[in-house]
């Protein structure tokens, strides 16, 4: 009796463990559906599979010549002083040496007469017509040296005309082409332009130069005067 009791308990208990190992393994099972069926959940919301992840490479792809950017090089910008124009001088008696005063007051004349205006051919004009249409257009300062009580038939009248080197070179083409006399001096060319008395009725003359910045642009009559233009562009330009 004794042996068939102790049988029937360890019968029991096998039965038990194998219950409990059945146990488990139902509830593991049901863990993994779980989570399968909240992995499906997750895929059909988003309604994409999550792609896989890239392998991650520890060294940056390397930059080559085609795709770095190549700086262009900017124009450079304009001096502002390349096609400056020099200043206007203030008065007649800036551009003038004492002595030259003196010698031209000497004659008789005075600078600029009340009587005498600034329109071209109030004192002594110019031949060229291109050359009076540049004084026209261009600044300059008039300097008319003639006869304080009116027109007397002699004088001489220089207008001194600040030019950008564009303007220069105009104005020096068209001096060239004119056919005067050409002298160097004082750093340039002078065109020298000259009538006798007995073929204009009075000596006439016209001297031009342009250095250093300016065209200084005489015209005379019965009055020309040696050293008249050095003493100007000396006392101007130093």
């Amino acid at each position: 009796m004794i042996d068939r009791l102790m049988q029937f308990g360890a019968g029991r208990i096998a039965l038990l463990m194998t219950a409990l190992m059945l146990t488990t393994i139902v509830v593991s099972a049901g863990a993994a559906a779980v989570a399968i069926a909240a992995s499906s959940l997750a895929s059909s919301s988003s309604g994409v599979a999550a792609p896989d992840a890239p392998p991650a490479d520890d060294d940056p792809p390397e930059q080559t010549v085609d795709d770095a950017v190549d700086p262009q090089p900017s124009d450079p910008a304009p001096s502002p002083f390349e096609n400056a124009r020099p200043p206007l001088p203030t008065n007649c008696e800036s551009v003038y040496s004492p002595a030259m005063i003196a010698q031209l007051q000497s004659y008789g004349v005075v600078v600029n007469p009340s009587w005498s205006s600034a329109e071209l051919g109030s004192g002594v004009s110019y031949e060229s017509p291109e050359l009076i249409e540049y004084l026209t257009t261009l600044p300059h300062l008039r300097c008319f040296w003639g006869s304080p009580s009116g027109g007397s038939g002699f004088g001489i009248e220089t207008r001194i005309v600040p030019v950008t080197p564009d303007e220069a070179a105009t104005v020096q083409a068209r001096l060239a082409s004119l056919g005067y006399d050409q002298a160097d001096e004082l750093g340039s060319t002078r065109y020298l332009y000259g009538v006798a008395a007995s073929e204009y009725g009075a000596a006439y003359g016209e001297s031009h130069i342009v250095v250093g910045g300016y065209w200084f642009a005489t015209s005379w009559l019965e009055l020309g005067i040696t050293g008249y233009t050095a003493d100007m562009v000396t006392t101007l330009l130093g």
